[in-house]
């Protein structure tokens, strides 16, 4: 009987067995709408700090990861943005830094001529993409969802065109200043109360819902003089506010910040089928270049009083207000009935280090294109290499050499030389390890794949135990992703807490400066609390995998798995 027994019961599991197997898998609900939502330059600390609800949200409820980094270099806007639509590392992208040198004349300018990435048009991000032969995020989304639209918002005009560049069907950014002496127009001069800025759109379709709005609302006071007292007060004096393109301001019918940003981005999605955006608040930068983020942002470095006007220009205030755009966001998702199937990442292009320790730059009015770049640029012709300018004493004996034909110093140092044979790069590396701050430097290998460690000289800068843990883990890595033909031929890193740009600043190697916050939501999603340590990189081929897509050209990111409902 017992014999018996135990083959009924291994029939029963055999059975069991087979129809399991001849049951089809849930279904995933799979999302048909993504949106992006950078934090430019937030902290993971910042959403608790500030408390900032919404993202605090979405971590508890979606897919979150607190081990999440930059992964690349150059840590800037103008490179990270691209990255996240592509998934390919910088040196594979077209550009990798604040400049590059055109070998292969792609731009149309004469072969290795160098190029500030930020001053590039949407036309010549184009050429760098279709030189590349590479598709974003758009490409794949427009294959998916025939005739949708994807968009790309945020106040910086590099910031939308490298990341609307080659797939994306609009973008929309903050225009330059306009006032009496350019064309400005009189009416609204006088309506905005001085200079002013208005939407610019690029792409191949028009917005007149933002750039025709019969109240004027996209455009917004942009006059100098408007600075909120950051013209007048160090650090911030060195990268002050110029009107009200960052913050918010006070004119309910012309918010500018991130208010502008939300503002036209719920103008897309009440307007368009989309099926992607990419939405980039800015402000949380702009505010950390000037006063160092949210470690020393507060009362007990600064004298502001929270109640007044001037908190705007402060993190606590601005961080909050990025977050209540991100809620508006949502809640006109929800309105439209589009939150369901909706997949959200809110993420940062980069963190940001305090020069709390050393800062080797001007502190002056203004100073920060001073003491960000030197050198000459096609797009800017005799770019901030006049006659009689007094070089920073910190980098001069770089620019003594008489062999710099372009550098970019913020967190690291970046330099491009006029003979970049290896014995001038070993020269130049040499004077670098001796610059105040640096505590590694690299020469880039003569084909161009990789950087090699200069061990010739030792740095005058001597590594903390902390700098040296994450230095000898990320380091060399960090920097051979921006390793291509076009990129800089000698790299310094910088210690912590240490800047050459602005007071609070980013481009670098550094902890603070990788570290980003990342978390992921859809309703019905599991939450968890991954351990895997994301990359922006990664970010295109997670968001292919979980849309059911499979890539046609090969990425540099990894695909991670999300708990979608089912």
């Amino acid at each position: 009987m017992l014999k018996r027994l135990r083959v009924i019961l291994v029939a029963v599991v055999v059975v069991a067995a087979l129809l399991a197997a001849a049951a089809p898998a849930l279904a995933v609900h799979r999302p048909t709408r993504v949106m992006i939502v950078v934090m430019d330059q937030m902290h993971p600390e910042y959403a608790k700090q500030y408390n900032m609800t919404n993202v605090l949200w979405l971590q508890n409820h979606g897919v979150t990861f607190p081990k999440a980094y930059v992964g690349d270099m150059a840590s800037e806007t103008v490179v990270s943005h691209n990255v996240m639509v592509s998934g390919l590392l910088p040196k594979h992208m077209g550009w990798s830094d604040e400049a590059l040198r055109d070998t292969t004349d792609v731009l149309d300018g004469g072969a290795n001529g160098i190029y500030v990435t930020g001053d590039l048009s949407y036309a010549q991000f184009q050429q760098l993409v279709a030189a590349g032969a590479y598709p974003k995020l758009g490409t794949y989304l427009h294959a998916k969802f025939p005739g949708s639209v994807v968009a790309c918002v945020g106040q910086k005009s590099y910031q939308v065109r490298s990341m609307t560049a080659g797939s994306a069907d609009l973008g929309v950014f903050l225009g330059s200043t306009k006032s009496g002496t350019n064309g400005g127009d009189p009416a609204l001069i006088s309506l905005l109360g001085g200079a002013y800025r208005g939407p610019s759109i690029i792409g191949t379709m028009a917005a007149p819902y933002i750039t025709a709005d019969p109240n004027n609302r996209f455009f917004v006071n942009s006059d100098p003089s408007n600075d909120y007292g950051t013209l007048t007060q160090s650090p911030a004096w060195i990268y002050p506010e110029d009107g009200d393109r960052m913050v918010p301001g006070f004119n309910e019918g012309h918010l500018g910040g991130d208010n502008w940003v939300a503002d036209a981005t719920i103008k897309i999605m009440q307007n368009e089928d989309w099926s992607g955006l990419f939405v980039n608040f800015g402000a949380i930068d702009k505010i950390g270049h000037m006063w160092g983020g949210g470690e020393a942002d507060n009362l007990k470095n600064y004298q502001w009083d929270p109640n007044s006007i001037f908190n705007q220009v402060h993190e606590p205030f601005i961080a909050k207000n990025a977050d209540t755009q991100l809620g508006r966001l949502i809640g006109t998702l929800k309105a439209l009935h589009e939150f369901d199937s909706t997949l959200i990442v809110v993420v940062a292009d980069h963190g940001s280090t305090a020069a709390t320790k050393h800062f080797y730059g001007v502190d002056d009015q203004n100073a920060g294109d001073f003491n960000w770049y030197y050198g000459d640029s096609l797009t800017d012709g005799n770019f901030y290499n006049m006659p009689g300018r007094v070089i920073t004493p910190a980098l001069k004996p770089l620019i003594d050499t008489g062999n710099v034909a372009f550098n970019y110093s913020s967190t690291a140092i970046e330099t491009w030389l006029t003979d970049f044979t290896m014995a001038k790069k070993q020269a130049a590396a040499k004077v670098m390890r001796k610059l105040p701050g640096v505590i590694a430097t690299y020469m880039k290998s003569d084909d161009g794949t990789r950087y090699v460690l200069d061990t010739a000289t030792k740095t005058k800068t001597k590594m903390t135990l902390a700098e040296h843990a994450w230095w000898k883990l990320h380091g060399q890595q960090l920097v051979n992703t921006m390793a291509w033909s076009g990129s800089a031929d000698v790299v310094g890193l910088l210690a912590n807490r240490t800047s050459y740009g602005a007071f609070g600043d980013h481009g670098g190697a550094q902890k603070d400066v990788q570290r980003i916050p990342m978390a992921w939501y859809m309703p019905g999603i599991k939450h968890a609390v991954s351990e895997n340590p994301l990359r922006l990189v990664d970010i295109m081929p997670t968001m292919l995998k979980a849309l059911g897509i499979t890539p046609t050209h090969p990425m540099d990111g990894q695909a991670f798995s999300l708990s979608l409902p089912q």
